[in-house]
C-alpha cells in the first residue's frame, strides 16, 4: 500500500513538473513572439525617421544653399501634374455623356472648369507657365472659348512678390535699396508679368518711370522650370502618340533665356524704336541705362491702354479701324522689311493712347525682351509667299515656299493665315465664320502630323513670326475683324518687294504685280455690289423675298470651291 502511494506520490510530482515545464516553455515562446513582433516595428519606426531626416536635411540645405529652388520646383512638378490629372479625368468621365441631350453644355462646363484649374496653376507656379498660358491665350480661333477668355487674364494678372524681394534684387545689383537710388518708389506693382513686376518711380531729376524689376529667384528656377515641362511634355507623348510640341521648347530654349537679360531687352528697345522711326503713331519707350542692370530695367513712363480694350478706344473717339491698320502695318513693317520682330505682341505689350495735338491713335510698343532675327534669305521669299497665296497664284507659292524650304505650301499658307486656304474661288477673309473655325479643328485633327511636320520644316526663326502673326490676327479677331489684315499685310509685302529692286525692270515688274493685285481686289469687290444691286432690284419689283438679301451677307461669309 505505501509502495503503491509512493508511486502514485511520485507520478504526481511528475505530472505537476511536466506542467511547470509546460508553462514555461509557453510563457518563453509568447516573450519570444513578443520580441520578434516588435522588432519589426521598431525598424520601421527607425526607418521612417530616416526619411524623415533626409527630407528635412534636403529642404534644409535646399534653404540655405538654393533658396528653396529644387523645393519650389518639386512642389511645382506636383502641382502641375495634379492639374493635368484632373483635367483628363473630367473629360474621360464626359465621354459617358456623349448622347445626353445637354452635353454640349456639360462640355462648355468642362472646359471652363478645365480652364479655371489651368489659370490657377499657371499664376501658382509662374514664371515661364505663365508665358506658355499666354501662349495658349492667343490661339483663339482653335480653343474653346473657354479657355482662352480664362487665360487671357495671365496677361497682367499674375502673383505679386514681396517688398522684401524686391529689395533683395536691387541690393544684389546695385548694392542699396530702391528708396536710395530713385528719389521716390511705390512698391505696389502697375502690372506683374511672367518675368517681372512693374513698378512707378521718380527719379531725382524729376522724371517719372517704369521700373521693370525681375522676380529674384526667376533665373535659377526657369532652368528647372523648363526641364519640368519639357518632361511633362514627354510624359503627354508616352500616352499621346500624335502629341509632339516638345520639340519647340528645345529650339527656343536659348531664345528663352535671353528674355531673362533686360540690358538685352534695352538694347531691343532702341534698335525697335530705330527700325520703327519713319511711323510717327509708333511709340517705343526711352531706356534710362543708368538705372538699368540684367534684372532690372528702367524706362521711359508712358500713358496708355491695352490694346484689346475696345471700350476704351470707343471712349477716347479714336478709330478702331485706324487703331488696327496701323498695328498691323507696325508688324509688317518688321516682319517683311526690317526682319527684327516682335514675338511676344500680346495686348499687355501694345498700348494705345490718344495724341493730345492731332487727336489721333498712336501706339505704344512694350516688351522687349523676345525678338527674332529674318535675314533677307527668308524675307523677300516671305514677302513673295504671302502676295501670291493673295492672289491665289498657286505657282508662285509653291516657288516662294521652297525657296524658304517648305515642301507643302498649301499647309504653310493655312499656319501663316491661320484660316482654310482655298485657290479655286473665294478669298483670304478678314472674318473668319463658324464653319471656317470648325474646318480648322478639323485640319487640325486629321492632318496634324502634317501640321506639325510643316512646322519642323521651316527655318527655326520663323517659329516666332508664327506666333506674331497668330497674336496679333487674334488682337485683331477681338475687334470684329473690322480691317482685312491678310490683305493689308499684302500690300505691305508688295512694298517691301519694291524696296528689294533696284532696277528700272524689277520695279516695272513689280507694278505690274501690284496693278494685277489691286485689280482682283477691285474686282471682288465690284462682283459682291453689282449681285447687291441685283438682290435689291428684285426685292423692290417683288421678284424675290426680303431674305435674299442676307445671302450677300453669306456669300462674304464664305469661301467657294
Amino acid at each position: 500500500m505505501n509502495k503503491i502511494f509512493c508511486i502514485s506520490r511520485q507520478g504526481s510530482i511528475s505530472a505537476g513538473r511536466n506542467n511547470y515545464f509546460t508553462h514555461l516553455i509557453r510563457c518563453s515562446k509568447q516573450r519570444n513572439f513578443a520580441n520578434t513582433a516588435g522588432k519589426p516595428q521598431r525598424k520601421h519606426h527607425y526607418f521612417g525617421l530616416g526619411l524623415l531626416g533626409i527630407f528635412t536635411g534636403f529642404v534644409t540645405y535646399d534653404g540655405v544653399v538654393n533658396d528653396f529652388i529644387y523645393s519650389g520646383a518639386s512642389i511645382r512638378f506636383l502641382r502641375s501634374v495634379k492639374t493635368a490629372s484632373l483635367i483628363a479625368i473630367d473629360y474621360f468621365l464626359l465621354e459617358r455623356h456623349v448622347d445626353d441631350f445637354d452635353y454640349d453644355l456639360q462640355l462648355k462646363q468642362v472646359h471652363l472648369k478645365s480652364a479655371g484649374r489651368l489659370l490657377e496653376t499657371c499664376l501658382l507656379n509662374g514664371g515661364l507657365y505663365i508665358k506658355m498660358g499666354q501662349g495658349v491665350a492667343a490661339i483663339n480661333h482653335i480653343l474653346p472659348k473657354e479657355y482662352t477668355s480664362t487665360l487671357e487674364k495671365l496677361q497682367d494678372k499674375c502673383l505679386p512678390t514681396t517688398k522684401a524681394d524686391v529689395q533683395k534684387v536691387f541690393i544684389k545689383d546695385f548694392g542699396a535699396n530702391p528708396e536710395h537710388i530713385y528719389c521716390d518708389f511705390e512698391y505696389t506693382p502697375i502690372a506683374a508679368a511672367s518675368l517681372a513686376q512693374v513698378f512707378k518711380a521718380k527719379l531725382k531729376s524729376g522724371e517719372d518711370v517704369a521700373v521693370k524689376v525681375q522676380y529674384g529667384d526667376l533665373q535659377k528656377r526657369f532652368t528647372s522650370d523648363l526641364g519640368t515641362i519639357m518632361f511633362l511634355q514627354d510624359i503627354i507623348e508616352i500616352f499621346f502618340k500624335n502629341y509632339n510640341f516638345g520639340w519647340i521648347l528645345r529650339d527656343l530654349r536659348k531664345n528663352l533665356v535671353q528674355e531673362l537679360n533686360f540690358e538685352n531687352e534695352g538694347q531691343n528697345a532702341e534698335r525697335c524704336a530705330k527700325d520703327l522711326e519713319k511711323f510717327k503713331y509708333v511709340h517705343v519707350p526711352s531706356i534710362y541705362w543708368e538705372y538699368t542692370k540684367p534684372r532690372v530695367l528702367t524706362m521711359e513712363w508712358v500713358n496708355g491702354f491695352k490694346v484689346s480694350d475696345v471700350e476704351r478706344i470707343q471712349l477716347e473717339k479714336l478709330d478702331l479701324k485706324d487703331v488696327d491698320l496701323k498695328l498691323f502695318n507696325m508688324f509688317a513693317e518688321q516682319i517683311f522689311h526690317t526682319g527684327f520682330v516682335h514675338a511676344d505682341p500680346h495686348p499687355g505689350n501694345v498700348y494705345v493712347r490718344k495724341n493730345p495735338k492731332t487727336g489721333q491713335a498712336e501706339l505704344v510698343l512694350l516688351d522687349h525682351g523676345l525678338y527674332e532675327f529674318l535675314p533677307e534669305s527668308v524675307r523677300l521669299p516671305l514677302c513673295e509667299f504671302w502676295e501670291a497665296t493673295v492672289l491665289r497664284d498657286e505657282q508662285r507659292m509653291k516657288s516662294a515656299a521652297q525657296k524658304i524650304g517648305i515642301n507643302d505650301h498649301m499647309k504653310f499658307a493655312e499656319v501663316l493665315f491661320q484660316q482654310p486656304i482655298r485657290i479655286h474661288g473665294g478669298r483670304i477673309k478678314t472674318k473668319l465664320s463658324e464653319s471656317d473655325i470648325e474646318y480648322i479643328q478639323q485640319v487640325a485633327k486629321k492632318n496634324f502630323e502634317l501640321i506639325m511636320g510643316t512646322l519642323k520644316d521651316m527655318p527655326r526663326n520663323m517659329l516666332f513670326v508664327v506666333r506674331n502673326l497668330n497674336t496679333v490676327r487674334a488682337i485683331g479677331r477681338q475687334h470684329g475683324d473690322v480691317v482685312d489684315r491678310p490683305r493689308t499685310m499684302a500690300r505691305y509685302a508688295q512694298h517691301c518687294i519694291y524696296v528689294k529692286y533696284n532696277s528700272i525692270r524689277s520695279y516695272m515688274f513689280w507694278f505690274y504685280r501690284r496693278l494685277i493685285f489691286e485689280y482682283n481686289l477691285w474686282a471682288t469687290s465690284f462682283r459682291l455690289s453689282c449681285f447687291n444691286l441685283y438682290l435689291n432690284i428684285l426685292c423692290k419689283l417683288n421678284r424675290a423675298p426680303s431674305s435674299a438679301l442676307t445671302l450677300l451677307t453669306d456669300i462674304r461669309e464664305q469661301n467657294f470651291d
